[in-house]
């Protein structure tokens, strides 16, 4: 697969796990830290990846370039803002860290869409995906005015900057995959299941 040359990939890995009770990115799944599977499907759409901690310490066995927060307690949008402003590229593409069946085919055909001043959000089931979507460095300065007026939802970003929406359908089949993020434990047993149902099948008893 042909990377895209003008398109960087931001991993944000600065969620305080309140509900999962531990750092989700580095638990593990298939024998890897979610992170790092995430960050493997990345490598191989983008030329540049970097992810978003304020705990270095804990991935910096990645190898990746990182960098923190600019604007603390600001949520994903901070994130964002501090993965923009870290890229060299005029484009990313920004994930979760927990999100563990990203498609590097549906990252490809999000990073297509839109123009270099546009957002570009999946919608399913009726809601915007703000952490599988498309941001251009463009919209740094409306980032920044959300972040001085304490605006943390994404969703109020939308409102300022020209953005594409597109069906979660048209980057893939099977939205219900690339979207799935872990927030609880039963999320992650969900996770392992979906991974383990293969190889029961493939060795049945």
């Amino acid at each position: 697969m042909d990377k895209i040359p003008d398109v960087a990939g931001i991993i944000l890995a600065g969620g305080r796990s309140r509900r999962m009770g531990r750092e989700k990115p580095l638990m593990k799944l298939g024998g890897e830290p979610i992170i790092s599977r995430v960050a493997d499907v990345l490598q191989e759409v983008f030329p540049e990846v970097v992810v978003v901690t304020n705990k270095p310490a804990a991935y910096d066995w990645l190898g990746l370039p990182m960098t923190r927060d600019i604007v603390p307690d600001m949520g994903p949008l901070g994130g964002i803002h501090a993965g923009l402003l870290a890229i060299s590229r005029p484009r990313a593409v920004v994930v979760a860290a927990d999100m563990p069946f990203l498609q590097s085919e549906a990252l490809q055909r999000l990073a297509g869409l839109g123009d270099h001043q546009q957002m570009v959000i999946p919608y399913w089931r009726g809601y915007p995906e703000h952490l599988h979507a498309l941001y251009p460095k463009t919209c740094l300065p409306q980032i920044e005015s959300c972040l001085r007026a304490e605006e943390r939802r994404i969703a109020a970003l939308t409102e300022r900057v020209p953005h594409l929406t597109v069906p979660a359908e048209k980057l893939t089949p099977s939205p219900h995959e690339i979207f799935f993020n872990m927030n609880t434990l039963e999320d992650y047993y969900r996770a392992k299941a979906r991974l383990e149902a293969p190889l029961k099948k493939a060795n049945p008893e």
